[in-house]
């Protein structure tokens, strides 16, 4: 089975609220399951709990996703600002290099369409466009070019390089994240399963008990035993 795929059909947050139910009422009818099948301990509403708090400890998908979103808000602002600051210089290069393509071309001018949507690409483009900007800076001062905008270049690359290290490195871990945590829900649900299906039997004359213990269906669920949830 792929490490993601989870064994329950009903949302996340359905199956925790379902199981912190169970884990209350389990107590009150814990006889009435042990007399069924003497291997589900009396305490098994706390290996629930437990299970539960296991669950939860880990970060949600909506939260990683919205974290991802910071992410990668923050390394399209440094993108806009290394494009930003490229524009502004090569302005004084146009006046200073005035039909000078050889020139020109050292400050990237005939790459920068090539890097404009890659951060990677970016960086090392900034970092020479910076370096040449510090070699020409005299002639750029001359023509009206504030020296911190030439200085701006290398930290602009620095804070793109930090933002895209930064991206990379959270989508690495956000694999990893929900991976566990599908383990941990899918584990839980195995725990709550049994559950269901000894209730089907022992309170089979009980539809209000046996309604208690029964799994959510999912929305696109049938009404048929095999729609419950995937055993």
């Amino acid at each position: 089975m792929p490490i993601n795929d989870r064994l329950f059909k009903i949302p996340e947050a359905l199956l925790l609220q379902h199981a912190e139910v169970l884990a209350k009422m389990f107590p009150t009818d814990a006889a009435d399951f042990r007399a069924f099948d003497s291997t589900i301990a009396e305490d098994y509403g706390t290996t629930i709990k437990d299970a539960i708090d296991a669950a939860i400890g880990l970060k949600s998908d909506q939260i990683i996703i919205d974290e991802m979103a910071e992410y990668t808000q923050h390394v399209l602002n440094a993108m806009s600002n290394c494009n930003l600051s490229y524009k502004t210089v090569a302005y004084f290069v146009r006046k200073a290099f005035k039909g000078d393509k050889a020139v020109q071309n050292q400050f990237g001018f005939n790459d920068i369409e090539k890097v404009r949507k890659s951060q990677p690409k970016m960086v090392l483009f900034m970092e020479q466009h910076a370096g040449t900007a510090s070699k020409y800076k005299s002639d750029l001062l001359s023509e009206g070019c504030n020296e911190e905008v030439i200085n701006q270049l290398l930290t602009n690359a620095e804070e793109l390089k930090a933002a895209n290290v930064a991206q990379e490195k959270f989508k690495k871990e956000r694999g990893i994240i929900t991976q566990e945590r599908v383990k941990r829900l899918n584990h839980l649900y195995q725990l709550i399963k049994p559950l269901n299906d000894v209730a089907q039997i022992i309170y089979s004359e009980d539809q209000a008990r046996m309604a208690k213990y029964t799994l959510p269906k999912p929305k696109s669920s049938q009404n048929t035993p095999d729609d419950l949830i995937e055993s």
